[in-house]
């Protein structure tokens, strides 16, 4: 598993979509006329949940999304500003996808440490 990206969540990431790394992108195959791509994301459970990426179809910088099914996903995992998400995609075998969720739980002589949700 190669890992595609890491983030603390913001406010918007929870309220609205996860914005995400336009330097991902080659790790989705998107649909052009759509400019997007749907995919399906396993957490730590073996649960799968369904995604969409997408890009911003008039402007020079595509600014990539997950929207569909992010939402729920933050719901049902009690997701909150400040919480981590990793996403990291199989880059060997069947190219699945998988996301960790982590909260900060405290600093260490000055880092932080995070465990899995």
């Amino acid at each position: 598993m190669k890992q595609l990206f890491s983030k603390v969540l913001s406010p918007t990431d929870i309220e609205h979509r996860l914005a995400v790394p336009s330097e991902i992108l080659w790790a989705f195959e998107f649909d052009q006329a759509r400019r997007c791509a749907d995919f399906e994301v396993k957490d730590k459970h073996g649960r799968t949940w369904e995604f969409r990426c997408s890009t911003r179809k008039k402007d020079f910088h595509p600014k990539p999304v997950v929207s569909k099914g992010w939402r729920k996903f933050v719901k049902d995992k009690g997701l909150q500003a400040g919480d981590k998400v990793v996403f990291y995609k199989d880059v060997e075998g069947d190219s699945s996808y998988k996301i960790i969720t982590m909260k900060k739980v405290f600093k260490l002589f000055g880092e932080e440490v995070w465990l899995p949700s």
